[in-house]
């Protein structure tokens, strides 16, 4: 199930995400709170072939009974968090 190419250019703070594979062939920058809406059994893959950032004072909300062990990123640059 894929959910998203490039989803936003790769701007994804303030996005509600869904069970599926997102695919960036930019940065992924997280700007703003992100949630990843879902079943305890759902999984999220996200993967890029950039940077990961993640702004300071920023959530990652989980809903519906999501949980952080079934998210994955995949990462080929560097991941920043807190910049």
């Amino acid at each position: 199930n894929t959910q998203g190419y490039n989803l936003g250019d790769g701007n994804i703070g303030g996005m509600t995400l869904t069970t599926g594979v997102y695919t960036f062939t930019t940065d992924i920058n997280i700007g703003s709170d992100i949630t990843f809406s879902g079943g305890a059994d759902d999984v999220f893959i996200l993967q890029t072939t950039g940077t990961l950032m993640q702004s300071a004072s920023t959530n990652v909300i989980l809903a519906g009974g999501a949980q952080a062990k079934n998210i994955f990123w995949q990462v080929a640059g560097r991941v920043l968090v807190g910049k």
